[in-house]
């Protein structure tokens, strides 16, 4: 089970530059939260610079053998 968490685009908490799982209710992809080039903020980017709009929930990756107790 995918445990999503709401974005906040205020948030410090994101591992910047980590491929984390987004989504935008509609569709699922692979981004890393990262700073936005020539604006403030942060934002979500794809592979190869695209940027992933309109993120409402994200994920971090979890690999067989990398489970957490929580």
């Amino acid at each position: 089970m995918i445990n999503w968490i709401k974005y906040d685009p205020h948030s410090r908490d994101i591992e910047s530059h980590v491929p984390h799982l987004v989504t935008d209710g509609k569709k699922v992809g692979l981004a890393q939260h990262a700073k936005l080039l020539g604006r403030e903020g942060y934002g979500w980017h794809r592979e190869g610079g695209y940027r992933f709009i309109g993120v409402t929930h994200w994920s971090p990756i979890n690999l067989p053998g990398e489970e957490t107790t929580e």
